[in-house]
């Protein structure tokens, strides 16, 4: 029932507004002469109080009863004051500005507010809530929209690893897992119904029970004409023939992931479901065995290569640059590079970004074996100590100008001299770095005081004379007062009798990000003096030790 307010009162049975206050009778209090003394009062004084006790008590339980009454109607109101917000947004809810959006526009917003959403399956209570379900429980409206936007269905993960159940009821958990199954088939072919015509984005995990993921993908290779985006974490060769029909079918494959496990058995031919893919542009792999001989990929198109914990033959990872001309950013993390001596070095003419993490062997080869001369950025992670005997000679022999450096040393206490002088080396063939994230041990005694920008210039030029930007992580700082001085000796028109004025035509340093940490956590007084003078020039600067 609605409810109407008129004038000073509520009608269809709600609680009266009006409000009559009391009358106040007032008691006046004993006098001071029986409050403050040991007045004994008189049979007659007696029955006066008394009297007047009655009084006030009666009194007294009047108002009780109205506060009460007051209270209880004043909750009734509360109880109103919400039934009538709740009208009063119902109401303006028919009256929103969204409600007259066209589909067209709707559906924009939609595809904004899901952008990077995926499906996933199984799903669970986060998902459920997620895009683009979320949308479909406001209203059958948005509901109806959101089922005719095709993009919004395109993006699909699909996890179905099995689980060893940790009981003996294999046969009960073997049955689950098969029904899981089913439903995750359930689940694919309605996202691949909804995506209507759209490129296809999806990842899958598989192993385990890996025949029973079969149908999966079987369903997927159906719609291979509109894959773009392929991430497959499974065993691959274990499906190769219901991958097999996907060859020649791929013509909008632009990135593709495969990984899988070494133990993996070598198929008895490669699989060749990507070899014709005019429009892949990237490529990761991950524990491959021989990628290059049992994948057939068609190299000379990857610019962008990703390559992790794979298992090469000798001479496959130069089999693998050399068709990868086009290279324009290659990583490669903890992969056994086997070449004899004699090979020759291979040129990546447009690569501009590598990363390599491995053991500090591996790394010198990955380097002995490279010849970058577009190279930009260069991010080197030593597992064991690092080698520079192969890096510097890649660098001069490619000629090459990269402005930013992340290195990060073995951080091995034993060869800490060794591997400060290597990246001491690796430094001073590196003029043009503008930005460095350098993570080492004891860089105060072997690698800062080389850094010293020296001013007036010697003969010797300055090692990093274009460094802009640097963050210095120390896991073993043992005194920061090289550090403030080096750096210091880089801020811009900081100008003192012992370095001179700054040099025309060069750059100071514009940020500075010092992690300095040794057991126990240090303290750096002298860090005080830079950091003052950083924030005196305008030059951005965060320090943390611990």
């Amino acid at each position: 029932m609605q409810s109407k307010i008129t004038g000073d009162f509520v009608e269809s049975g709600s609680p009266a507004l009006e409000f009559q206050p009391p009358m106040r009778r007032v008691f006046q209090a004993p006098p001071a002469s029986q409050l403050h003394s040991s007045f004994m009062p008189s049979y007659e004084d007696e029955n006066n109080i008394q009297s007047t006790v009655k009084d006030v008590q009666s009194t007294l339980s009047s108002v009780n009863e109205q506060i009460s009454r007051l209270r209880s109607a004043l909750a009734e109101l509360e109880i109103y004051r919400e039934d009538l917000h709740t009208s009063l947004l119902q109401h303006r809810s028919v009256l929103s500005a969204v409600r007259r959006l066209p589909p067209e526009i709707l559906g924009e917003i939609f595809l904004f507010a899901a952008a990077g959403c995926r499906l996933i399956w199984p799903p669970t209570s986060a998902s459920d809530s997620a895009m683009p379900w979320l949308l479909g429980k406001v209203c059958s409206y948005w509901r109806t929209v959101a089922f005719s936007l095709p993009r919004l269905w395109s993006e699909i993960h699909m996890d179905v690893r099995y689980q060893i159940p940790l009981s003996s009821s294999t046969d009960l958990y073997d049955k689950t897992y098969e029904s899981m199954l089913r439903f995750g088939e359930k689940f694919l072919q309605s996202c691949l119904n909804r995506s209507g015509n759209e490129m296809l984005t999806f990842s899958i995990e598989v192993d385990g029970l890996r025949d029973m993921a079969h149908p999966l993908l079987e369903i997927l290779v159906q719609h291979s004409e509109r894959w773009e985006d392929v991430s497959l974490h499974l065993d691959i060769f274990s499906h190769h023939t219901v991958l097999a029909p996907a060859k020649n079918r791929v013509p909008n494959l632009r990135r593709l992931h495969i990984g899988t496990s070494l133990s993996d058995s070598m198929p008895p031919t490669p699989l060749d479901a990507f070899e014709n893919a005019p429009k892949l542009k990237e490529l990761s792999l991950t524990r491959i065995i021989h990628p290059f001989h049992i994948i057939r990929i068609p190299w000379s198109q990857i610019t962008h290569l990703i390559s992790k914990s794979n298992t090469f033959r000798e001479g496959e990872f130069t089999q693998i640059m050399r068709h990868t001309e086009n290279l324009t950013s290659f990583t490669t993390h903890r992969e056994r590079i086997l070449e004899v001596a004699s090979s020759e070095p291979i040129l990546l003419p447009h690569l501009n970004f590598l990363e390599v993490v491995n053991k500090g062997s591996y790394i010198a080869k990955t380097f002995q074996f490279l010849t970058t001369p577009k190279l930009h950025e260069l991010r080197v992670q030593a597992l064991t100590p690092f080698l520079a005997d192969q890096t510097v000679p890649m660098l001069t022999r490619a000629q090459c100008k990269p402005t930013h450096l992340v290195f990060q040393s073995s951080l091995v206490e034993d060869a800490v001299w060794e591997e400060n002088f290597g990246i001491v080396w690796l430094l001073g063939e590196l003029p043009s770095i503008t930005h460095l994230h350098l993570t080492a041990l004891r860089s105060s005694e072997e690698i800062m005081s080389r850094l010293h920008y020296r001013r007036p210039p010697t003969n010797f030029p300055p090692f990093l004379p274009n460094l802009e930007n640097i963050i210095l992580e120390d896991r073993h700082c043992l005194s920061a007062t090289k550090i403030t001085d080096t750096l210091s000796s880089r801020i811009e028109n900081h100008s003192t009798d012992t370095w001179g004025s700054w040099p025309d035509g060069h750059k100071g340093l514009r940020s500075i990000t010092l992690r300095l940490s040794r057991p126990p956590g240090p303290v750096f007084p002298e860090l005080d003096v830079l950091k003052n003078l950083a924030e005196e020039h305008g030059v951005a600067i965060s320090i943390s030790s611990g």
